[in-house]
């Protein structure tokens, strides 16, 4: 069975257990315009899930790029 056979490959997760994480400050994020004090791995105010959403459409766009361009079967 090859990958496009399984499916798409499930949304990234990730570990933000991490006190870098976290800002005491509210600010709105920066895919949405909700609030958080969550912080991304770059310090940019974001949800955990939007910037997993953003990761995964990220690695889609990536995989349409290359398979366009003939990179992949």
């Amino acid at each position: 069975m090859t990958g496009e056979d399984a499916g798409p490959d499930p949304p990234p997760v990730l570990d933000w257990r991490d006190a870098k994480h976290w800002s005491w400050t509210a600010k709105q994020c920066r895919y949405c315009p909700g609030l958080t004090n969550l912080r991304d791995s770059h310090g940019s105010h974001s949800h955990k899930c939007c910037a997993e959403d953003a990761l995964a459409q990220q690695a889609a766009d990536a995989t349409a790029a290359y398979r366009q361009n003939g990179q992949t079967t």
